[in-house]
């Protein structure tokens, strides 16, 4: 379970690692691109077109909107929604880069999955616990720098 656990959090914090841009059409991923719905406090809903893990350098656009952001911490929890228990946690702190400290952040979550236990565990085994229509749920929440609104 760890290595899956593991993998989804990687995914998922290479495909929000970074917002950026400016305007942009809604629409379809462009080629080698993947299109996230995040909430965001104090913005609402928004769209973010990421590039594929495999190909990222964690920069991604906001769709539909000015603005860019600089994450500065992602935690990805897996959580069994029927018996209401945190599987795993795990948190990182994102380089610096050119991020100020005394910078306000904005929280950011995203749901990446959220089905029945057998089908998100699905050719692994069930975590001790959990039964196989208990419902799971991988999410993330980034806390982000926002600029440029």
């Amino acid at each position: 379970m760890r290595r899956i656990v593991f993998a989804l959090g990687v995914s998922a914090i290479a495909t929000t690692s970074m917002f950026v841009a400016s305007a942009a059409a809604s629409g379809p991923a462009p080629p080698g691109k993947n299109v996230i719905e995040i909430q965001c406090a104090g913005i609402g809903a928004i769209s973010v077109s990421t590039p594929r893990p495999e190909t990222s350098k964690g920069v991604g656009q906001i769709i539909g909107q000015k603005g860019h952001g600089i994450p500065v911490s992602v935690t990805f929890t897996l959580t069994d929604v029927t018996k209401s228990k945190v599987l795993v946690t795990e948190s990182e702190r994102l380089p610096p880069g050119r991020v100020r400290s005394h910078q306000e952040t904005t929280t950011c979550t995203a749901t990446f999955a959220e089905v029945s236990a057998s089908q998100f565990f699905e050719g692994h085994g069930l975590p001790p616990g959990v039964a196989p229509n208990d419902i799971i749920r991988a999410s993330i929440e980034v806390q982000v720098i926002v600029k440029g609104r």
